[in-house]
């Protein structure tokens, strides 16, 4: 294959959400209010009944806030232009990289679209990731270092394209540790095959 194409993700900017910000910090004065006037009251005998009170009252402050709220898998960000590898460089949209100019290339590609993922912290999400948080580094010659969020399909994509990476490893951008775990390769004999391709 001559090359190849990935789509770019521009990842969204976190926007400073000032309301959520003064919600949070009223309701916990709303708290604290109610908790010291419930105690000069003494309307609770007993202080375990009191913290209880507490303990509902702040969960349900936490709940009224959306930190309950079920995790959406929203993509944060859109799509914009070609990521493209060929054996003379890499494109990113109309910017061209030559491998002559190019001093290392990183290609961070665990995530691929469906990858399983965990919602709150122990379920495994229906629909999977969105498989946009991979990540292309590139560093010139000139010492720019350019960052690229890129969209995979599969877990095993780059394989598509092992004949471009191995020129670029024949370019001293990439080691055989970087192709082995850029090409997903796991058994001995993927392993050895590779390592006779690139003699």
């Amino acid at each position: 294959m001559d090359k190849y194409s990935f789509e770019i993700f521009i990842p969204a900017k976190p926007k400073r959400d000032t309301m959520k910000f003064v919600k949070v910090v009223l309701s916990f004065l709303a708290v604290s209010v109610i908790s010291f006037v419930m105690l000069e009251l003494e309307i609770f005998k007993n202080k375990t009944y009191y913290y209880i009170f507490v303990g509902v009252l702040a969960t349900l402050v936490a709940y009224l806030n959306g930190y309950f709220k079920k995790p959406t898998n929203d993509l944060k960000g859109g799509f914009d232009g070609k990521l493209t590898f060929s054996n003379d460089g890499i494109a990113i949209n109309n910017d061209f990289y030559s491998v002559k100019d190019l001093y290392s290339i990183l290609i961070d590609n665990d995530d691929y679209k469906g990858k399983k993922i965990k919602e709150f912290g122990e379920f495994d999400h229906p629909d999977g990731s969105n498989g946009v948080d991979n990540l292309l580094t590139l560093k010139t010659k000139a010492n720019k270092f350019i960052e690229v969020y890129f969209l995979q399909k599969t877990s095993t994509e780059f394989n598509k394209i092992e004949s471009i990476l191995i020129n670029y490893y024949k370019q001293n951008l990439l080691t055989e540790e970087d192709l082995v775990s850029i090409l997903k390769y796991k058994s001995d004999s993927d392993k050895m095959e590779l390592n006779r391709k690139l003699r």
